[in-house]
């Protein structure tokens, strides 16, 4: 089967994003101004702790990535990975994402303590690839949509914080990843069809499966907050 162009690929995802988004209950309600400042400080909390561990899926691709002289692509895969990677470690994210949670009102990051739902996800991607019967091949691809939900993630974010939570400062973090995130996809899907005949309808299933797994992560988190506030309340 011929490989998806990536802007083709690309367009397809990014319809499948913005459809999820709009369904999302936790981004339906930042949208809107209708979750609470505490419930919003608390998700964001969580999706930091996971962040500091996204890392590692980057990792899992590097493994099951083919041996060099048997993989075309090997050479090509593992150079995009490691651009990817120097971007987040060149690119002070960590400290960016602390001067978001700082403007959350979020002061000592290290006080903080992941939700089940937060372990669980931050696993979720080891769990899924690096079993022996999973292709280095949908890892790359699941890699790659993800990455494609910042953009239209990010958006509704840096316009929420401002016009319902009073957060001008530490938006960075998410107009910086606006573009990369992006352009990591492209580089991403690049290198898994460079050079290969690789089956397009299981990495399109792969890439959609992630960006399912990602938007419903934040649902999770929200639902998981909304309920220890209930029983608080009870």
């Amino acid at each position: 089967m011929k490989p998806l162009d990536s802007r083709a690929v690309s367009a397809s995802l990014e319809a499948c994003v913005n459809g999820l988004l709009a369904e999302s209950s936790f981004f339906s309600d930042l949208s809107a101004g209708r979750a609470r400042p505490e419930h919003v400080r608390d998700v964001f909390g969580q999706f930091y702790l996971w962040r500091n561990r996204f890392h590692r899926w980057f990792g899992v691709c590097v493994v099951k990535s083919g041996p060099f002289g048997e993989s075309p692509n090997a050479r090509f895969v593992l150079s995009e990975l490691i651009a990817c990677l120097e971007q987040e470690i060149t690119g002070d994210h960590h400290g960016l994402a602390r001067s978001f949670l700082t403007a959350l009102g979020i002061d000592d990051p290290a006080r903080l303590r992941a939700l089940p739902v937060t372990n669980a996800y931050a696993e979720s991607f080891l769990c899924c690839y690096s079993p022996g019967d999973r292709s280095g091949d949908e890892a790359l691809a699941a890699l790659a949509g993800r990455e494609l939900v910042g953009p239209s993630r990010n958006k509704i974010i840096v316009h929420a914080l401002p016009a319902h939570y009073g957060v001008t400062s530490g938006l960075e973090f998410f107009n910086v990843h606006a573009d990369l995130e992006a352009e990591h996809f492209r580089v991403l899907w690049e290198a898994l069809t460079h050079g290969t005949s690789a089956d397009s309808r299981r990495l399109m299933e792969a890439a959609r499966l992630e960006i399912w797994e990602h938007i419903t992560f934040w649902d999770d988190v929200y639902s998981a907050i909304l309920g220890a506030q209930s029983e608080l309340v009870s």
